[in-house]
């Protein structure tokens, strides 16, 4: 093994082949780090210790609150994180803490204890106020809450399924980023591959509306042909107004004029189909 990275250093021109490896701090970077905000202090940082530990120890992780993040909390906590199916590196980030301070939701369990409901109004509340749920709050995780809960999911990225656990949670208490309010909220429904559709549809509507609109004077093509040309339009206008040096500088009102330059390649198909008959010629 030795002699083949030798022979590939040499191959490549390098003296000696050096295996890189990422450091810890690389790969922990910003699990290391506080979370910091206006009022965080030294005692923020030992409150969160005690609270730490009390939790471990409700659990049965812990035997003593010691106020320090010591070699016996280190190994509850990864405990912890190993019961919770959560990557065991001892490091309390957002997802740690969801699972310490927030119960694991969803319709099919019964929720009667006070701290389960009081859990439910919180999600519905953030639900409520972000526009998810239609409803206020009421404490209960019935059919709208479960079917606010996929569309939230969806929207982020998360597995829909609708239960509410430590990732979802971590989400919803503000590790996101906020929604893009100019694009249409229908499209966060769709899957990708329904997006990809949509939108190709989308593009072959706007090129047959200029092609049967267009005022350059000419024979309009049957309507099969005109299908085929459209089509196969899509496939590389996309590429060609990628590479135009002129950006439109500020964004659509309306998201759907962005399709507007597909007008415009239909009314102009002729000369456009001409020029790449040319160049693949």
């Amino acid at each position: 093994m030795n002699k083949l990275i030798q022979t590939v250093s040499v191959l490549v021109g390098f003296k000696q082949a050096r295996l890189y490896f990422p450091e810890e701090k690389q790969v922990c970077v910003f699990n290391k780090l506080p979370t910091l905000y206006r009022e965080f202090t030294p005692k923020s940082v030992q409150e969160s210790i005690n609270e730490l530990q009390e939790r471990l120890k409700i659990q049965g992780l812990l035997a003593e609150i010691t106020g320090r993040f010591d070699l016996e909390t280190d190994e509850a906590v990864k405990e912890f994180q190993k019961r919770n199916n959560l990557l065991a590196d001892g490091v309390v980030g957002p997802l740690t803490w969801a699972c310490l301070l927030y119960p694991k939701l969803s319709r099919s369990q019964k929720i009667k204890s006070p701290e389960l409901r009081n859990a439910v109004k919180e999600l519905q509340t953030i639900l409520y106020d972000e526009g998810f749920l239609k409803k206020e709050p009421t404490s209960y995780f019935d059919s709208a809450t479960e079917r606010a809960v996929k569309r939230f999911q969806r929207i982020y990225g998360l597995k829909n399924d609708g239960i509410v656990g430590a990732a979802t949670w971590a989400v919803l208490l503000g590790m996101r980023q906020k929604i893009d309010k100019s694009f249409p909220r229908l499209i966060y429904f769709l899957s990708p591959q329904s997006w990809f559709l949509w939108e190709q549809f989308l593009m072959i509507c706007c090129i047959l509306l200029g092609i049967y609109y267009s005022p350059i004077p000419g024979q309009t093509p049957k309507f099969t042909t005109a299908l085929a040309t459209a089509y196969g339009l899509t496939c590389v206008v996309p590429f060609l107004l990628e590479s135009l040096p002129l950006k439109p500088s500020i964004k659509p009102s309306l998201s759907i004029l962005q399709y507007a330059p597909y007008v415009l390649t239909g009314i102009f198909w002729k000369p456009i189909i001409n020029f790449l008959g040319q160049l693949f010629s």
